[in-house]
């Protein structure tokens, strides 16, 4: 990772040496209102008070700038680390064989950054900082006496090592917990939402309402857990202090009485700095653990290998995501020839979009995933993958025109985040297939958000391309399609041409009386 420091690797150093120091005038704060109410049992001269006063107001100016300085070099560094690691890991895609519109690759990429900002802004170097204080403590207490020495070294094993390591076992038990939850929720959710029609005709929207509501209880007591969790680690630090406090008392209280009310002080200033060390710490082996496990799926996408041929075939699939509780495909057998249109139907929730991701990582092709990916850039660089795709600008005006988006131009800069609308950036990522033109499409609910007039043109777009495999809730052109399969609950219990699924009177059938009825 330092090789994308480059120029902000002495800002780091800068940072952490800032920090040290911050920390150690903010103890010096405590210690010198320690001493001052030692030094009033022998009523000083009031100007040895003014000084001590003068001090501690210099000092604590000096670590409102120092901390300034600390948290805008630190960030600043870490921001430009990601910055330029997004930029080269972006970059070596278009170059490679990866799939730059697969959930999965879109997932990865944004969880993979996310762990490497939070495993530096609070672990690695909040940490670091409070273990070079603790350095510094460790040999200031070697002034006093050795029982010092050995006070010290015990809060900091306690505080940096030992308490960390307890809670980091149960935050690993919260965390995969929560994981597990927070699928199975999204599944179910999902299938209430995009499926409502069908569940409510089935009668089944009342059950899944309930599993969702349960899952949500669950995740709640899941977050109340954590709560505690954090509630424990301020509750044990707390006793750690009032002990370590009780042993200053204890062995000072003969030789050192003079320095007890400073010492107390210093204690709990040392304490202030150690104790927001321990939650962030305790997450170290679960937070390096997720990022090695990204970097895992990310070299396996890289690796899988792609299918050039006028067959792709899955034979006996099955697939459990990660965290969920039961399979999401299961003994799944697709063969789809060059030349011909397949159709996915069935209900939210059933595998479908599971089902594409596996046709997906099998060969090159073009692809609209389910959750669709922009940037905050122009027109020009999200429809042409930052000039991946060649294309003029009058040939991007006519498709922006053709497909209802002449309001945008090829320079205007948008920001994906709330900028634009679902149907918007349905029909840009369609778009951006047009420009790629590959000889195999493959789409997840292309028609929906959009409105009659634009359903039927992106139909008509679809239904004249070469080879296509579409998973869909839009019956309209079923008809038009050479193979169609219906999944339920990870399996597919049909498949065949329209005619013949239509005079079997099975799921096809149901499927589309339902939806003509709907209409």
């Amino acid at each position: 990772m330092m090789e994308y420091l480059r120029n902000e690797k002495k800002h780091v150093v800068y940072s952490i040496l800032l920090g040290v120091v911050g920390s150690l005038i903010g103890i010096s704060i405590f210690g010198l209102s320690g001493y001052m109410i030692s030094l009033s049992f022998f009523e000083p001269p009031i100007f040895v008070i003014l000084l001590i006063i003068s001090m501690i107001k210099l000092f604590g100016m000096t670590k409102g700038g120092l901390k300034y300085l600390e948290r805008l070099l630190s960030h600043n560094a870490t921001f430009k680390l990601i910055s330029r690691m997004r930029t080269r890991y972006f970059e070596s895609t278009l170059s490679d064989d990866r799939d730059r519109h697969n959930v999965r690759f879109i997932q990865t990429l944004s969880r993979h950054f996310e762990d490497i900002e939070n495993y530096y802004i609070t672990i690695i170097y909040p940490y670091v900082v409070a273990a070079l204080l603790s350095i510094v403590i460790i040999l200031l207490s070697a002034i006093l006496n050795t029982e010092m020495i050995v006070i010290s070294l015990l809060v900091v094993l306690l505080m940096l090592v030992i308490l960390p390591f307890v809670f980091s076992r149960w935050d690993d038990k919260i965390d995969a917990e929560y994981d597990r939850l927070d699928t199975n929720a999204f599944l179910k959710t999902y299938q209430f939402i995009h499926g409502f029609t069908d569940l409510f005709i089935d009668g089944k929207n009342t059950i899944v309402q309930s599993d969702i509501d349960d899952q949500l209880k669950s995740i709640t007591r899941n977050k109340n857990r954590k709560s505690f969790k954090d509630s424990m680690i301020d509750f044990l630090s707390g006793m750690i202090q009032l002990g370590i406090i009780t042993a200053v008392i204890i062995l000072m209280q003969d030789d050192h009485i003079f320095l007890i009310p400073m010492l107390i002080l210093l204690v709990i200033s040392f304490f202030e700095v150690l104790t927001p060390v321990v939650e962030p710490a305790s997450q170290y082996f679960n937070t390096k653990q997720k990022v090695e496990q990204i970097e895992n799926e990310t070299s396996n996408i890289e690796s899988e290998p792609k299918v050039s041929g006028a067959e792709l075939t899955l034979s006996n699939v099955s697939y459990k995501y990660p965290a969920g509780a039961y399979d999401a495909l299961s003994d799944v057998s697709l063969t789809v020839n060059s030349g011909e249109k397949h159709a996915i139907i069935g209900s939210s929730g059933s595998g479908k979009t599971t089902l594409l991701n596996r046709l997906i990582e099998k060969r090159d092709m073009g692809v609209m995933p389910q959750h669709l990916d922009f940037y905050n850039a122009t027109i020009r660089d999200n429809l042409t993958m930052f000039g991946h795709f060649k294309i003029s600008d009058e040939a991007i005006k006519s498709l922006l025109a053709e497909f209802g988006l002449d309001h945008f131009n090829p320079d205007d800069f948008v920001y994906y985040t709330g900028q634009l609308s679902g149907g918007e950036q349905k029909r840009l990522h369609f778009i951006r297939m047009i420009i790629e033109d590959e000889d195999w499409w493959i789409l997840d609910e292309p028609s929906a958000k959009l409105n009659k007039e634009l359903q039927e043109k992106v139909w008509h777009s679809i239904l004249n391309r070469q080879t296509v495999i579409v998973s869909t809730h839009d019956l309209s052109y079923i008809h038009e399609f050479d193979r169609i399969h219906f999944i339920e609950n990870g399996r597919i219990i049909e498949s065949g041409i329209y005619e013949d699924l239509m005079a079997r009177r099975g799921a096809v059938h149901e499927a589309v009386k339902r939806f003509r009825d709907y209409l």
